[in-house]
């Protein structure tokens, strides 16, 4: 497993930079072992661009269990609106004997972003998270990578492989509330911050 994730990660920086300007849906990724079910609402700074969007992600039990959708408005570097659409599935690459140690997930999916032009976009990655609990609070760091293809419809239509580091950070409450962080650097840099209702 170790010679699969540096080789993953790897990758990453030897891929060419994606040609479109249309927003990207599968960044920040927001992947992560243990990924929380229900409903997630956040403010982006999507890729490419420097406005705020809005997104929104139901996974239906905690990854790598089930499906994650998403979707989500923000504005591309022309000013137009762009919608995103796109759907996730994971699936468990160990698994950790204790709660302190580090769990990796695989991770694939399908997407849109629509607005001057149609990228279809499938992602593949890697993500490794850790659970720690303090006083009934949850501290949940994950790290990872992924590539990604892009099918550009539109002016200068392309076909292009983007490398992407993705960083998480969310934090848990007894009550099911919590507030998550998530950020992607590479060929796409992309921020959110948000919260994960309770269900």
């Amino acid at each position: 497993m170790k010679r699969v994730w540096i080789f993953a990660t790897s990758c990453l920086f030897l891929v060419p930079a994606v040609a479109s300007a249309q927003v990207a849906w599968e960044v920040p990724s927001l992947m992560r072992p243990g990924a929380p079910s229900g409903l997630s609402l956040f403010l982006v700074e999507p890729h490419p661009g420097d406005e705020l969007g809005a997104l929104a992600i139901w996974r239906n039990a905690a990854a790598p269990v089930g499906l994650g959708f998403r979707g989500g408005i923000a504005e591309e570097p022309g000013g137009d609106a762009a919608g995103l659409v796109g759907l996730d599935i994971s699936g468990a690459l160990n698994s950790p004997s204790s709660s302190g140690e580090p769990q990796v997930i695989w991770w694939t999916g399908a997407g849109l972003s629509f607005g001057s032009e149609v990228v279809a976009s499938f992602p593949l990655g890697l993500s490794l998270g850790w659970i720690g609990t303090d006083d009934g609070v949850s501290f949940m760091p994950n790290v990872g990578g992924h590539v990604v293809l892009d099918v550009a419809s539109g002016p200068g239509d392309d076909v292009d492989i983007d490398g992407v580091v993705d960083l998480g950070f969310d934090v848990g409450f007894d009550s099911g509330f919590m507030v998550r962080f998530g950020a992607s650097v590479g060929d796409r840099d992309a921020l959110a911050v948000g919260v994960r209702l309770p269900r």
